[in-house]
């Protein structure tokens, strides 16, 4: 795994390197616009003289070898000619301002040379008067200050350079070292942290990204402690739920075998009691295992008719609970979703209805016809309903509303939660409105 310091150099190095790059680069098209430039005043050069000798008869012309007619007119005229060192040939008459022969012979007819490594420029021309006399004309070019000029830039822009990497290498590091020492107190401070000094401990950032690390930290580690929390509790639960019936079973299982081989009905009470915490137990592990293996669960969505799993449910319902009173008028409705959960949920809501109902009757009331075109289903009972504070917790883990009112009431405060978690899989919304002493209503909204 790369280190933060390292990957920060690296990049650092890159971006010098590309600064370099683009410096050399600059250099060059500065060099080449230098060169392009002298080569053009060669030329410009030459078509003036070209226009200004052609025009001339030779009576005219041959006033350069002795009237001296470049100083005297042709560099009054133009003034580019004052940088540059004019060769001209006619027969026997040479007229030059260059003293170094070598450069002459580099000169190629109509084109641009250069001598020892752009030290000067040469271009050739033979030019015709009107009377048909052929001139050499040879112009130089020297470069001196051009290249002196180049170099001075190539220095400041170096001098630059070295100065910016220095200056730049300087902040670096010690952004590094500020980083490091950042990190390193992070460090220390999750090697003693715990929730009791968690804000003890709370380091001083100076930069924002750390602070916002911190701060997700921070979050994190209140969601662990949370969620370790609930599961600590959930566990404590789960144990005392289950050794409540293991406990009555046993007890029952003493009776047996002291009196129960010879009282006939003391064996039926035990064994039908001991059949009962069999059962509860089953239910209760069925719940906590829906609820573990919650995560893995995946809703399969298919067209189901809701009123056909209603009245199998209140069917099987009614085996468990003899004396419950289910109003339902079937309605045949289609819905797409998950029969296994659809089931489950319903059973949940129902057989909830029936043990806090007072064994009053239970209406379920299956509607179509909603103006949301969503189809609703509603469950009320008239039982010993909910307090507002009750309401909140409904869907804790293990948590029972009116405990003082229902100790007769078996149930482990499980159902709601898996309702809340099976709404979440099918996409289902639900409302409840609960009233002490009146009753609750639950209605659940499924999309057609």
């Amino acid at each position: 795994m790369i280190s933060l310091s390292r990957t920060l150099k690296k990049n650092y190095i890159k971006l010098i390197t590309l600064f370099t790059i683009l410096l050399i680069v600059s250099l060059a098209v500065t060099g080449k616009y230098l060169i392009n430039t002298s080569k053009l005043h060669l030329r410009n050069a030459m078509s003036f003289l070209t226009y200004e000798i052609g025009d001339e008869p030779s009576s005219n012309t041959i006033k350069i070898f002795t009237d001296n007619l470049v100083h005297n007119d042709f560099k009054v005229e133009n003034p580019i000619l004052n940088d540059l060192k004019v060769v001209i040939k006619y027969k026997d008459y040479i007229y030059s301002e260059n003293e170094d022969n070598k450069i002459l012979d580099v000169a190629q007819d109509d084109k641009v040379e250069n001598f020892n490594f752009y030290e000067y420029l040469v271009l050739s021309n033979d030019i015709k008067n009107k009377d048909g006399e052929i001139y050499n004309v040879i112009l130089v070019k020297d470069l001196k200050p051009e290249k002196r000029f180049f170099f001075n830039i190539v220095k400041i822009f170096m001098g630059g350079l070295i100065l910016c990497i220095i200056i730049s290498a300087i902040i670096v590091e010690h952004l590094l070292k500020k980083i490091n020492k950042q990190l390193i107190t992070l460090e220390n401070v999750n090697s003693n942290i715990t929730l009791e000094n968690l804000e003890i401990l709370k380091p001083i950032n100076q930069f924002k990204e750390f602070d916002n690390m911190w701060g997700s930290y921070e979050r994190m580690l209140k969601r662990l402690d949370e969620q370790n929390k609930k599961q600590i509790e959930f566990v404590h639960n789960a144990s005392h739920e289950l050794k409540t019936p293991i406990f009555i079973i046993g007890g029952y299982i003493d009776m047996i075998k002291r009196w129960g081989q010879n009282d006939p009905e003391i064996l039926n009470e035990a064994l039908t009691s001991i059949e009962e915490e069999t059962k509860a137990m089953a239910t209760l592990i069925e719940k906590l295992l829906f609820i573990a293996k919650e995560g893995d669960i995946k809703s399969e969505k298919k067209e189901i008719e809701l009123s056909e799993i209603i009245v199998s449910i209140i069917s099987s319902l009614k085996m468990l609970y003899p004396k419950a009173i289910i109003n339902f008028e079937p309605n045949y409705t289609l819905i797409k979703s998950d029969e296994g959960l659809i089931k489950l949920l319903i059973r949940n809501i129902v057989e909830n209805a029936i043990k806090y109902g007072n064994n009053k009757p239970i209406n379920v009331i299956l509607n179509s016809n909603n103006p949301q075109s969503k189809t609703t289903l509603c469950i009320e009972d008239q039982g010993i309903g909910m307090s507002s504070e009750e309401l909140i917790h409904i869907y804790d883990r293990f948590y029972r509303a009116n405990k003082s009112r229902s100790k007769e009431v078996s149930g482990h405060g499980l159902g709601m939660t898996i309702v809340k978690r099976i709404l979440n899989l099918i996409d289902a919304d639900i409302t409840i409105d609960s009233q002490l002493n009146n009753g609750t209503r639950v209605t659940i909204f499924f999309e057609n």
